[in-house]
């Protein structure tokens, strides 16, 4: 349902946007100058408007992504901070765990028997 949905809504805002840049063709000089229109002092070469449209929606998305990525800084200094504190318990607790499964195995072999036959049982008292 959401994949139609979204294409319901995607697919007109793309078309609508590939007529608007088919439509505007027209060579245009984009002016720096705020303060005169008739003789800007500043000005860029002519390129097609839809060549100055695309351009600046690409700056703006790369900006957008840059800021992003900025702003996530310190979660991924975070993440990594943590990811290397895991690391290492987990090396603690494979260290710590194989020295306990030694000295059990050690602890068997040496443990005195408790109980020297299995028909004595403590009902039974003294013989």
């Amino acid at each position: 349902m959401k994949k139609w949905l979204s294409r319901i809504v995607w697919i007109p805002v793309f078309v609508i946007a590939v007529l608007f840049l088919v439509a505007n063709r027209q060579m245009v000089a984009l002016s720096l100058d705020p303060f005169s229109a008739a003789a800007p002092a500043l000005t860029t070469p002519a390129f097609p408007l839809w060549l100055w449209l695309m351009l600046m929606l690409f700056i703006g998305l790369g900006a957008g992504a840059m800021g992003m990525w900025l702003s996530a800084r310190p979660k991924r200094a975070r993440a990594r901070t943590e990811h290397r504190e895991l690391k290492r318990l987990r090396a603690e607790l494979a260290d710590t765990t194989a020295r306990l499964e030694a000295a059990e195995r050690r602890a068997g072999e040496t443990a005195p028997a408790i109980l020297e036959s299995a028909d004595v049982s403590p009902q039974d008292g003294p013989q």
